[in-house]
């Protein structure tokens, strides 16, 4: 979907997510990137962000709150965020989190990074720092926001918050790991690669204009 503001995504998240559980689409993958953003989770705790909100207005970056579990996170161009819709009914919830980790580990293990994850925190680490994030809602068995995976994006701006609310976290990146720069088209076709074989689904892509009909047309 490219670069969309986190109401917008929301907008089409919900929209989805009502039509999924109405049973008039199927299953459905969304991946974008946002603008400089920072998001807090329904349990979140305000205090993980460590600028005002005039601080982050002056330096260009939204806040909202948000509906999914975890606390703050920080979204940017570089970041895929990768969003499902689907019935975790047969999946499991535990395996659903544990699968969606998995992908963005199998991504990072493509280019020879180390990437695990935490006993301690969800998520997927490299020698102790963040690069992905999870977050997730689940409705009546229908999936809602998901897993945002570190490509290139700017990772000082991650230090004006304590990313999923852990003091003293730091990012990385898989192009700050590997010192050099990433094609972020290729990424995005590993995760496309990793999500189905892990989930055993069938990707078909859609259009910008398909997916607007199909949310708000239906």
């Amino acid at each position: 979907m490219g670069l969309i503001s986190f109401p917008d995504a929301m907008r089409y998240e919900h929209a989805l997510l009502r039509l999924r559980h109405e049973s008039k689409i199927g299953d459905m993958l969304l991946i974008f990137e946002h603008p400089p953003t920072i998001t807090l989770g329904k349990f979140g705790d305000i205090k993980n962000v460590l600028l005002s909100m005039d601080e982050l207005a002056n330096r260009g970056i939204a806040y909202y709150k948000s509906d999914r579990g975890g606390d703050v996170t920080y979204n940017c161009p570089g970041q895929p965020v990768v969003h499902p819709i689907i019935n975790v009914r047969q999946i499991g919830p535990r395996s659903y989190i544990s699968g969606m980790q998995e992908m963005a580990i199998k991504v990072a293990k493509s280019y020879n990074i180390p990437a695990e994850c935490s006993s301690e925190h969800h998520g997927v680490w490299v020698a102790g720092k963040q690069i992905a994030a999870i977050g997730l809602r689940m409705r009546q068995n229908i999936s809602i926001h998901g897993i945002s995976l570190n490509v290139t994006p700017d990772l000082s701006a991650f230090n004006f918050i304590n990313l999923c609310g852990i003091e003293g976290c730091q990012a990385t990146s898989i192009e700050a790991e590997l010192g050099r720069p990433v094609d972020s088209v290729e990424v995005l076709s590993q995760i496309e690669r990793s999500f189905s074989e892990i989930f055993q689904f069938e990707l078909s892509h859609i259009s910008q204009d398909k997916l607007e009909q199909m949310c708000f047309e239906t």
